[in-house]
């Protein structure tokens, strides 16, 4: 993500989500320099993403609908280039 987002920086809000406990997310985003705000998920709103494992990439768009998903590992820049790509036209 940290590739992409300047190209999409300034159309699309970009915002990690801490499913565990703890700032481990938050420290870890501090230190490696990542821009974008870091918030806390409850329980509730992971079921309602259907997020079942960490690391789990999701793009919704204006009206909230989930347009993609990727698990841990996946989703690759050029995907990612064509998601945002998708959600800005």
């Amino acid at each position: 993500m940290k590739e992409i987002h300047p190209r999409f920086a300034e159309e699309v809000d970009f915002v990690a989500v801490n499913i565990g406990y703890g700032s481990g997310l938050a420290e870890f985003a501090e230190s490696q320099g990542y821009p974008w705000p870091v918030g806390q998920a409850d329980t509730k709103m992971l079921d309602a993403f259907g997020v079942t494992v960490q690391s789990t990439k999701i793009a919704i768009d204006d009206n909230g609908v989930v347009v993609y998903r990727a698990g841990y590992g996946r989703g690759t820049i050029e995907e990612w280039n064509s998601v945002f790509q998708d959600l800005v036209d």
